[in-house]
């Protein structure tokens, strides 16, 4: 069976070309679905001028993941605007879904390093540098890459971590019906959305999911138990 693979690109530029051959190289194990957003299109521009429109994308993002489950995250960090940055896009993204981890692309690193660390690296302190270094990990960065680098990067990583865990499986199913309220079976979460219990889940932000998930694999065994009786 084909394990599932949910993947956030934000580039300025068609990333089309990359997407297909990571698909045709993966396509035995894994169902891929790539949400791609190009930051360079029209429909992200204010409204009579050539500027990107933050909010626009903010809002086009949100749409895209709002019914699923982020597996891993990449962005160029060059995006072609002056006041928006991959590091930008980490943030924003992670202002609607807090938890989703990144790789970060370029074929400029001196110019990510000097906007990370304020200064070209070269002259930057120890002290800056670790700085520096703390904000990409702190923004849950798990690497940086090479623009030429980052399909092998990410088949990798891929990969790497092939296996579904229980609450892997239950986030995806959970967002597929994201809206819906839990009404019953486990009243600590009575009204809330079945995206709520999937983002408690992915950010391990309430010890009370474990008795959640608890509860419901021993419902779902008591319904294999009574209707194989």
């Amino acid at each position: 069976m084909k394990q599932k693979r949910c993947i956030l690109v934000i580039d300025d530029k068609s990333q089309s070309t990359v997407i297909k051959g990571i698909e045709s190289k993966l396509f035995k194990d894994f169902d891929l679905d790539f949400i791609s957003i190009r930051t360079a299109d029209a429909k992200f521009k204010k409204d009579d001028s050539e500027d990107l429109d933050v909010e626009k994308l903010k809002t086009e993002i949100e749409t895209r993941i709002k019914d699923k489950h982020i597996d891993i995250a990449l962005s160029d960090f060059d995006l072609e605007c002056p006041y928006f940055t991959g590091l930008d896009a980490v943030h924003m993204v992670h202002e609607i879904r807090e938890n989703v981890s990144f790789f970060i692309y370029s074929g400029n690193w001196n110019k990510v390093i000097g906007s990370v660390v304020g200064k070209d690296y070269q002259s930057a302190s120890i002290e800056e540098l670790v700085k520096g270094v703390n904000k990409l990990i702190k923004a849950q960065i798990i690497d940086c890459i090479d623009r030429i680098d980052y399909q092998e990067a990410l088949i990798e990583y891929l990969k790497k971590n092939k296996g579904d865990t229980i609450e892997h499986r239950l986030a995806i199913l959970l967002r597929a019906h994201g809206d819906l309220k839990f009404e019953s079976g486990f009243p600590k979460f009575k009204d809330k959305t079945f995206n709520e219990i999937a983002d408690m889940i992915e950010n391990h932000s309430d010890a009370r999911t474990d008795e959640w998930i608890d509860t419901v694999l021993t419902q779902a065994i008591a319904y294999l138990v009574k209707v194989n009786q």
